[in-house]
């Protein structure tokens, strides 16, 4: 599958590094790819590339956000039209409306847009070792489109995690508050601290 990672930061270059790790194409749109940022995240994968965000999603399978949000609207506006795409929102916003999450603001930025919540519950540093784990992370998923739903599960399965469907856009907002549990557990836990679902 070929993957358009609209970021290259942190949580970018960490899924990157996991979405190569297991044979997916990679390609990251930024703004600057000639930024120190951006050569980071392609030094930890020597087979992807870096080009401005219009021209790595095309021919993209998936795209998938994780930049600030405040760095969302105007990297929407200079994209093509993204209706009937899919869209995985990797981010979290700590600040703004605190009834709504990044998700619901991207579906109003983009009318049409397939859109799913995953991979913003843990740290970026788990992507790419996901499969290493004792006990399978579960990986939550939210958004009102199966087919985005069913794109981010098969990914999160991918990488490792025990993807989990956590219903619709309306519980998106929920997840980027587990984000905030999830931080305060690595205070006692280290950022390698996961959320697992006990089956009994």
């Amino acid at each position: 599958m070929r993957i358009a990672i609209i970021g290259a930061g942190n949580v970018g270059g960490g899924l990157g590094a996991g979405f190569a790790a297991v044979g997916h194409e990679v390609v990251f749109g930024v703004r600057d790819p000639d930024s120190s940022k951006t050569a980071a995240a392609l030094n930890a994968l020597p087979d992807a590339r870096a080009t401005s965000p219009s021209e790595a999603i095309d021919g993209a399978d998936v795209i998938v956000f994780a930049l600030r949000w405040d760095a969302v609207p105007s990297t929407v506006a200079a994209l093509p039209s993204l209706a009937g795409r899919i869209v995985v929102d990797a981010m979290n916003r700590f600040d703004g409306d605190p009834t709504r999450s990044t998700t619901q603001d991207l579906v109003a930025l983009v009318p049409g847009v397939k859109v799913a919540k995953a991979f913003n519950t843990i740290g970026f540093e788990n992507y790419a070792t996901a499969r290493e784990r004792t006990t399978p992370a579960a990986m939550f998923v939210a958004g009102d489109d199966p087919d985005a739903k069913r794109v981010a599960m098969g990914l999160a399965a991918d990488l490792g995690f025990a993807p989990e469907d956590a219903g619709g856009l309306a519980n998106t907002k929920a997840l980027e508050a587990m984000v905030v549990v999830w931080f305060a557990l690595t205070q006692a836990h280290g950022r390698g601290v996961a959320f697992a679902i006990s089956r009994g």
